[in-house]
């Protein structure tokens, strides 16, 4: 049943030969390529057998992953850069992560790469899980340090490796063997300097934009994923949670504030005034569902403006 999807597309046998062999080929020449699910898992198979045979290295494995693969001239020298990083791993030479569905005919989308590649996303990923869960650490403890500190609270203590640091969560935990497991202290010193350094940007960004905000990059990739919902789409937030009842300091900031805005109201004595005094009011907490609760938006009273 392998590849049973990819089969039933409505392709010729050559052209899905040919199709095949052009993804294999870019994926050695760029290390990454985009494309649908059931492609990019026949393009892995494929992928794998041609490393295994650039790795075997006799003139016969050769011959035939030369008879493959296009343009050669690139990708012969590519396979045998591949059969060198991989020569002490014995298989799974690539890792294929899910990406959204395509815009348009709304097809699975997924990113095949090859692992250990100098922009790994899976590294990448555990880098920033890393990060997070660091900072929950810190806050548990209401500590507050500062950059040389941070820096040096990610790094691998000399007895404990990372992968075996109970501070970190066990998929987390299970994430950083798997990507020490051939690499070691290479792939343990990657990870906390990139931990380190996302560390640092939340805490930057919390210190800019505040603790709780919109994360625009989340939003302009889902854009990108699919077309958008609408105005009524919630956007997704980033940064700490803010509790009900928790006032943000910049709504906390405007509880009091008068400010005028051009907007008629109706006095007291029947006057009509062109422009209206609105004073910002604490937001009051909505009980959404059980142990769910919500704010509304900082809402003031209006009063029309002294005559």
């Amino acid at each position: 049943m392998k590849g049973l999807a990819f089969r039933k597309l409505n392709r010729s046998p050559s052209h899905r030969n040919h199709l095949l062999r052009n993804l294999v080929t870019s994926l050695l020449a760029h290390e990454r390529i985009v494309t649908t699910v059931a492609k990019a898992k026949e393009a892995a198979r494929q992928a794998e057998k041609m490393i295994t045979l650039g790795k075997r290295g006799t003139p016969t494995a050769l011959a035939s992953a030369q008879s493959y693969l296009f343009k050669t001239g690139e990708s012969m020298p590519r396979l045998a850069e591949m059969a060198k990083r991989y020569a002490e791993r014995p298989g799974g030479y690539t890792r294929v992560h899910l990406m959204g569905h395509r815009k348009g005919d709304h097809a699975p989308r997924a990113v095949l790469e090859l692992v250990d590649n100098p922009t790994d996303v899976k590294l990448d990923m555990t880098a920033r899980a890393m990060a997070r869960e660091a900072d929950v650490l810190l806050r548990r403890a209401q500590k507050n340090l500062s950059i040389a500190e941070l820096s040096s609270l990610l790094e691998a203590q000399a007895a404990i490796p990372l992968e075996a640091d109970e501070r970190f969560a066990p998929l987390t935990r299970r994430n950083i063997a798997k990507l020490v497991r051939f690499r070691g202290d290479a792939a343990r010193e990657e990870l906390a300097r990139k931990a380190t350094q996302y560390l640092e940007q939340m805490r930057a960004a919390e210190h800019v934009e505040g603790r709780h905000r919109e994360d625009t990059a989340r939003w302009d990739a889902m854009e990108l994923s699919r077309p958008s919902r609408g105005r009524i789409l919630t956007r997704p937030k980033t940064g700490q949670r803010a509790y009900a009842g928790q006032l943000l300091a910049e709504h906390a900031a405007q509880v009091g504030r008068e400010k005028t805005e051009p907007r008629p109201i109706r006095g007291t004595g029947g006057r009509l005034s062109p422009t209206r005094v609105v004073t910002a009011k604490k937001p009051s907490v909505v009980r959404l569902s059980k142990g769910v609760f919500a704010k509304r938006y900082v809402r003031g009273s209006a009063r029309a403006p002294a005559p």
